[in-house]
């Protein structure tokens, strides 16, 4: 097979990665200690040290919480645990909840060991029965703290849990987002995310409602749309803020959000903001049901909706009804788009994050629905 000559980057390009890189590691200092079992569960008992919403439901089973003692009791090294210290002075698991957890159930004697296969004479064997000398070793066993500096900010600190997470459990972004970013907007996002219309229209799987999927379409909604600068790029449109970073895009919309409508709702006492989120978010319900038969799905009786998929449909759609709103009593069948060659290749789910693609199928309905 004949081997094809890679093509190198340009100098932009060098030159743009290696200022990413600078920038996003000034955001990440540290300082590195290390505590005592017994330190850091009296620690967690007086809520000095404290479990984020977004990890609070992650909990490990019996036999990972035992699997985890067993291999303590073997001296087997242990992952650092990072911590955050909050502007009240508490410390925020950033990663490592798992653990820290485990160790103080199991001194105080909430579980059983069972299931050890190196140490199987532990099984059915909790804390306080082993010898005072085993409890008072386990209990000084140490364990390496990573304490991140305190002005990492929230973006930062979820981010950083996503990618170095060592429970084996972890939170996907709406969670994290729901439990580390709260407040008025994701108040709103959380409500529109139960709108029966929007329900209907997003058939999806019980696992994904679970993982909170319709939260994370209403949130990219929101997050692409009010972005989105019609007269950037000789009036084509452009999302300048988006740099191909998702997960850092919409951190940093909610959050902006958030900050927003809450300094609204302190001075006047209520938010203009969020009536005119919630009014544009029902427009595009009621336009995309007048539109599409099967709402963003792809036929009768789908039972999922891809990410791609529905960005295209409903940014594309909001984008058309704000530079025309008479489309939404003419109401075009989007049918003829959907089911074309252009609308599959727009909306394939590789590379789905890369800007140029990102813009390209959100203008494609725009562009189809203008020209009705």
């Amino acid at each position: 097979m004949k081997k094809t000559r890679r093509k190198l980057p340009d100098a932009a390009h060098v030159d743009e990665a290696e200022k990413q890189i600078t920038e996003y590691s000034r955001a990440v200092k540290f300082t590195i200690t290390e505590y005592s079992f017994e330190f850091i569960v009296q620690k967690l008992t007086t809520d000095r040290y404290y479990v984020p919403g977004y990890q609070r439901e992650l909990v490990w089973t019996p036999a990972k919480q035992s699997k985890f003692i067993e291999s303590v009791f073997m001296g087997l090294p242990i992952p650092f645990v990072f911590f955050w210290q909050d502007k009240d002075g508490r410390m925020e698991i950033v990663d490592g909840s798992q653990r820290l957890r485990t160790i103080r159930d199991f001194m105080a004697n909430k579980f059983t060991l069972r299931d050890l296969e190196t140490l199987p004479a532990a099984n059915g064997l909790r804390y306080m029965d082993f010898p005072v000398s085993r409890q008072l070793k386990f209990a000084e066993t140490a364990i390496r703290v990573i304490i991140l500096d305190n002005a990492t900010d929230a973006v930062t600190r979820t981010e950083m849990f996503a990618r170095i997470n060592t429970g084996g459990t972890t939170a996907n972004d709406a969670e994290v987002r729901r439990g580390s970013l709260p407040g008025p907007f994701m108040d709103l996002v959380i409500q529109l995310a139960a709108d029966p219309k929007f329900v209907k229209l997003t058939p999806i799987s019980q696992p994904l409602i679970d993982k909170r999927e319709r939260e994370e379409l209403v949130t990219r909604f929101f997050a692409y749309l009010n972005s989105f600068d019609p007269t950037l790029d000789n009036g084509d449109g452009d999302i300048p803020k988006y740099k191909e970073e998702p997960r850092r895009f919409y951190f940093s919309f909610v959050k902006d959000e958030n900050e927003r409508i809450a300094s609204e709702l302190e001075h006047a006492g209520a938010s203009p903001t969020i009536g005119v989120m919630r009014g544009e978010f029902e427009k595009v319900l009621a336009f995309v049901e007048k539109v599409s038969p099967h709402g963003f799905t792809k036929s009768q009786t789908g039972n999922q909706v891809p990410r791609v998929r529905f960005e295209a449909i409903a940014i594309g759609s909001a984008l058309a009804l704000r530079s025309d709103p008479t489309l939404f009593e003419r109401a075009p069948n989007l049918t003829p788009l959907l089911e074309s060659e252009d609308f599959a290749l727009a909306t394939k789910s590789d590379a789905a994050n890369v800007k140029s693609r990102l813009l390209g199928r959100i203008k494609l309905v725009r562009d189809w629905l203008l020209k009705k």
